[in-house]
């Protein structure tokens, strides 16, 4: 089965016609007769969204959508109502209650297909950003339920027509009615759509000479990186529930299946923008989540999380291009004794004016992490011999050539670094090159401190 939806109507001929509507694509349908037994209904079957009469023996649409609200486990159901009259105020009021949309009955199953689709990847889709939040250890960001209009006022929306001459008599018709800013562009103008800063949102015509042209586009919207966090409405004027049913399976977040209608679009921005909100908000946490589980917070470096898995892939690359790479281990010489003379704070002073100085002398492919207290390893993709031995003796330098200025030292402390470092190739393993190279930091120490192990190729080359 492709999902379960719970089909709410107090006729049951309805939820028979519904369900056998539903069981032709693969759904399996579970059924209610009435508001009331919604939320027990929904608890035990667990839908992933919700079909419902417009008008309940108990309720309406809107009461079922209030009655999922207040459980937060089911607060995000996506739900459909159906109504046997759909009048515009009526529709209106259901759009604004936070129904998703409003389907006349008989129920065309072309655009009750393509909106279930749609529906189905848009939760499917914040489920996920969701738990790629919660795995990244991300900071969890308060997310109300429904932001206020005023709080979007500095949404763009962009307004595609047929011609630009169309799209600025929308313009018109919306200035008075929306508080975001509008942009006009004619359905040929693809460069325009994509200058940055993008749109939020992008509202689109598809008339009867604009419909190829203007589903192309949609397409190509959703593909492309400028503009595909946008929220894109199609927009099919006449209506049509064919083009409507392909806008959505295009990428469409939403269609106006009655054609441009001001106030219906106002309702159906401000719920896309909202939720655009949220998922910009979301994806940010999930950046930092990432960002803070791979960086070392003292240093701003990379930590050992991160510099293992950027060694494997280092050295899997070299495996099939053959390209050497170099990997180093550096320890800060006598780090305790600088602790236990000046504090912690001194010590933590030169960490991270020892991490500013080695970065600065790297390229920007290498890598360097701290991978322990005073520890550091480098990774050097596509180095040579001679420029590893370079490297190295130019990290040594960076430390110890010039006193650290730290807190509660009466003058510059005199720091010093030892190295080791190993060569990578086809035969050895990252496993392999760590403990090699940390031998090499070993055999450093041993032999006074304040210098660089290199295997012997690397101190020919250099």
């Amino acid at each position: 089965m492709q999902g379960t939806i719970l089909v709410i109507d107090g006729v049951s001929t309805n939820r028979i016609m519904l369900k056998v509507q539903l069981a032709a694509a693969y759904y399996d349908t579970v059924q209610a007769g009435s508001v009331a037994e919604v939320l027990s209904t929904a608890r035990q079957c667990r839908p992933d969204l919700v079909l419902t009469a417009m008008s309940l023996p108990d309720g309406s649409a809107a009461d079922v959508k209030r009655a999922l609200a207040g459980d937060e486990t089911l607060s995000d159901l996506p739900v459909i109502a159906v109504a046997d009259w759909e009048g515009h105020k009526a529709r209106l009021q259901a759009l604004a209650a936070g129904i998703d949309d409003v389907l006349r009955q008989p129920v065309d199953d072309v655009i009750l297909q393509a909106r279930i689709r749609s529906l189905l990847r848009a939760r499917s889709a914040n489920e996920e950003l969701n738990l790629q939040r919660d795995a990244s250890h991300g900071f969890i960001l308060p997310l109300c339920d429904r932001a206020r209009t005023e709080d979007l006022r500095d949404a763009t929306v962009a307004l595609v027509a047929d011609d630009l001459h169309s799209a600025m008599a929308w313009r018109d018709r919306l200035s008075g009615h929306l508080p975001y800013a509008l942009r006009t562009h004619a359905i040929s103008d693809i460069q325009g759509l994509m200058q940055a800063p993008a749109a939020d949102a992008i509202v689109i015509e598809l008339n009867e000479a604009s419909a190829g042209p203007g589903l192309r586009l949609l397409a190509d919207l959703r593909a492309r990186a400028a503009t595909r966090q946008s929220v894109v409405i199609a927009v099919p004027t006449p209506a049509d529930p064919n083009i409507a049913a392909e806008a959505l399976d295009r990428g469409a977040h939403d269609v106006l299946q009655t054609g441009f209608d001001v106030e219906e679009l106002g309702l159906r921005l401000n719920t896309q923008l909202q939720q655009k909100a949220r998922n910009d908000l979301m994806r940010v946490s999930v950046r930092n989540g990432l960002r803070a589980a791979n960086l070392d917070p003292m240093t701003g470096l990379y930590n050992r999380r991160y510099a293992k898995p950027f060694l494997d892939r280092v050295a899997h690359s070299s495996a099939e291009s053959g390209e050497k790479f170099a990997v180093m281990l550096a320890d800060l010489d006598h780090f305790k004794r600088i602790n236990d003379v000046y504090g912690h704070p001194a010590g933590d002073a030169v960490l991270i004016e020892a991490a500013r100085r080695m970065q600065a002398v790297l390229q920007p492919s290498d890598l360097l992490a701290r991978v322990g207290g005073e520890e550091f390893m480098a990774v050097l993709p596509g180095a040579t011999e001679a420029e590893a031995g370079l490297a190295a003796i130019a990290l040594c330098n960076a430390i110890n050539c010039t006193p650290f200025q730290v807190p509660g030292a009466a003058e510059p402390v005199k720091v010093t670094i030892s190295i080791g470092a190993v060569m990578g190739g086809q035969d050895r393993s990252t496993a392999a090159l760590v403990n090699k190279a940390d031998q090499a930091l070993y055999d450093a120490k041993n032999a006074g401190r304040n210098q660089v192990t290199l295997p012997k190729e690397c101190t020919e080359a250099a």
